[in-house]
């Protein structure tokens, strides 16, 4: 289950299967090379129509595919009209061998496309399975009292002997009590400031995954490396970093609620009341506003622009990578039917942008919008949420990732210079000088 897909020795060895399959193939055939040609041609148009069906078309990963997926794709099926040719005239032994070329083109495709967008990093992922261990709440106690904001723990605070050099993680059920909402386990990241005897009262970060394919808490950890950045932080800053927590706020990877509270879940208010008062009931952690952030990556940062903005009360900063222009299902119709149940308002009202007009000013809020260079669907969100936010009286800040498109790439970078930008943010360190554009 730990067995790696996007390892460079498994893709080398599932590559170098393929090229010698495809020279058998070519061998085998050598008297026919014309319709060896034509089988290859017609395969790499069959290609071509199936990555602009699928994914131009039907956007059944959410956005276009890269030019290297693509060509992947073209070779993929360029294999298989040369395979066809083969099962077309000769015995069954070739025959046999072709369908197992043909499995080999499609394997050495499928993980070129997966390593390019960084999401099924192991074979567990591909099968839904999590290899996040269950966190022993029982170790941690009752909380204390928790208490206000300190815009200045980093000065006051002082690593004990003894204390962890890396925080610890796991699973943990938190129950939608109020919102009736049945997420899958979430995740909670302790820094090793809160693992000592008496921690101090510590800030909040949510963490959202995308939606999609796969999409589970996990994808943040295993894509998104979010725990070795909060190891690297912690390191940096005396083993402070927030509390974060990794919630499930879809249900399941195909189910979308889009973090509004409506006919495909209460996600909205699982997130804002049952995950808060979870949380608070079982950490030591500070009071107000200033104290609680929310972030994601496409779908969850989405998420993020609509719960800070919608109650800058509960959070007071947010982190959107490569998120979406506000909440989607497909069309704008296919939306106001199975999201909002008909109700064009409610889709209106639940926009980012509606929502800062009809919420702000947002004096006390800070945005960090981060997207991917090459992100030819979303990168156009950023400056137009971006100039939205500033109007309305947020402290923006936008950092663009070189070199990336809509893939895990980006999360991973955006979100840890997300994590870095919020520490000065919450009282975890202190403010530097310059800032990230």
């Amino acid at each position: 289950m730990t067995f790696s897909l996007v390892a460079l020795w498994t893709l080398i060895s599932v590559d170098t299967a393929a090229v010698i399959f495809a020279a058998w193939l070519i061998w085998v055939n050598r008297r026919d090379r014309k319709l060896v040609l034509v089988g290859a041609l017609l395969g790499a148009a069959l290609g071509v129509a199936m990555t602009w069906w699928f994914g131009d078309e039907e956007g059944i990963l959410g956005v276009p595919p890269t030019t290297v997926d693509r060509c992947w794709a073209i070779l993929a099926f360029a294999g298989l009209g040369v395979a066809a040719v083969t099962i077309i005239r000769r015995g069954w032994i070739m025959r046999v061998v072709s369908a197992v070329a043909i499995l080999s083109f499609f394997l050495a495709g499928v993980l070129a496309i997966n390593r390019d967008g960084g999401l099924f990093p192991k074979v567990s992922d591909v099968l839904g399975i999590s290899s996040i261990p269950t966190l022993n709440l029982a170790a941690f106690g009752r909380p204390a009292h928790a208490k206000t904001f300190e815009s200045t723990l980093y000065r006051s605070w002082v690593a004990p002997a003894g204390m962890p050099d890396k925080g610890e993680y796991g699973s943990v059920s938190i129950p939608g009590k109020v919102s009736h909402f049945n997420p899958r386990p979430a995740i909670v990241y302790l820094p090793p400031a809160a693992l000592v005897p008496h921690p101090p009262a510590l800030p909040v970060l949510i963490v959202m995954s995308g939606q999609g394919p796969g999409a589970a808490p996990y994808n943040v950890v295993d894509a998104g490396h979010f725990i070795a950045t909060l190891n690297r932080i912690a390191r940096s800053h005396h083993g402070l970093t927030p509390i974060v927590v990794i919630p499930d706020q879809l249900r399941s990877p195909t189910n979308n609620p889009m973090c509004v509270d409506g006919p495909l879940g209460n996600s909205a208010t699982y997130l804002t009341v049952d995950l808060r008062r979870w949380m608070k009931s079982h950490f030591r952690i500070e009071a107000g506003a200033r104290a609680w952030t929310v972030a994601g990556f496409s779908e969850g940062g989405t998420c993020a622009v609509q719960l800070a903005a919608k109650d800058p009360n509960l959070f007071g900063s947010f982190i959107d990578v490569s998120g979406q222009h506000g909440p989607e299902l497909g069309s704008v119709h296919s939306t106001i039917v199975r999201g909002f149940r008909g109700d064009v308002a409610a889709y209106v009202f639940a926009q980012p942008i509606t929502i800062m007009k009809r919420h702000g000013p947002y004096p006390h809020t800070e945005a960090f919008f981060a997207t991917g260079a090459n992100d030819s669907r979303y990168g156009p969100v950023l400056p137009i949420l971006s100039a939205a936010a500033r109007r309305a009286g947020m402290h923006v800040t936008t950092f663009v990732v070189p070199g990336a498109s809509h893939d895990w790439a980006a999360a991973a970078i955006g979100l840890a210079r997300g994590a870095d930008w919020l520490m000065p943010r919450v009282g975890l360190a202190p403010t530097a000088p310059g800032s990230v554009h």
